[in-house]
């Protein structure tokens, strides 16, 4: 092989690598403390998504219990139970979810454009949370899979009645 050719595919394969590595730190955020305590906010209301699924109240929330978790309520939207939302059902739902979880809530949409949501549709969040959160491809989560991380370097800002040294006379 030529030279060129060489460090080409040795790069390739240092990046590969490097890419594929994982120190089982948990997720990676943003430098900056605002856009990170924003992605801990998201993954808190993701946690507690999750964990309003355990069943059994055992901390633990396994695939098993998402999936059983997700029929149910997918069964008590479907009113007319025909195996699918229509636009009522689909706008209640959502109403639901609102009522809720405020901006935090996830709405439904018809993401194949067939005039109703299927239980794939439906459930394609939480799927989606569930193997987001699940670090170790366990099918379980736990410990710290449930909990978000801590942001370092956010500055809050004093209580509006605490006295500064200024006003002390220091």
């Amino acid at each position: 092989m030529g030279s060129p050719i060489r460090v080409l595919v040795s790069c390739g394969l240092l990046l590969a690598g490097w890419g594929c590595a994982s120190d089982d730190r948990g997720p990676i955020l943003a430098r900056d403390p605002r856009v990170a305590t924003s992605q801990v906010g998201e993954m808190q209301l993701n946690i507690r998504l999750m964990i309003s699924f355990d069943a059994n109240k055992d901390g633990l929330v396994t695939r098993d219990e998402v999936e059983a978790g997700l029929r149910a309520q997918f069964e008590a939207a479907d009113t007319d139970r025909n195996g699918s939302l229509n636009l009522n059902e689909i706008q209640a739902e959502n109403a639901r979810r609102w009522q809720a979880s405020g901006t935090g809530s996830s709405p439904l949409i018809d993401w194949n454009q067939d005039g109703t949501v299927g239980f794939p549709e439906f459930s394609g969040t939480a799927h989606s949370v569930f193997a987001q959160l699940d670090r170790d491809r366990g099918g379980t989560l736990a410990g710290v899979e449930l909990e978000a991380p801590r942001v370092r370097g956010v500055i809050r800002p004093p209580a509006r009645n605490a006295r500064r040294e200024s006003d002390m006379g220091a």
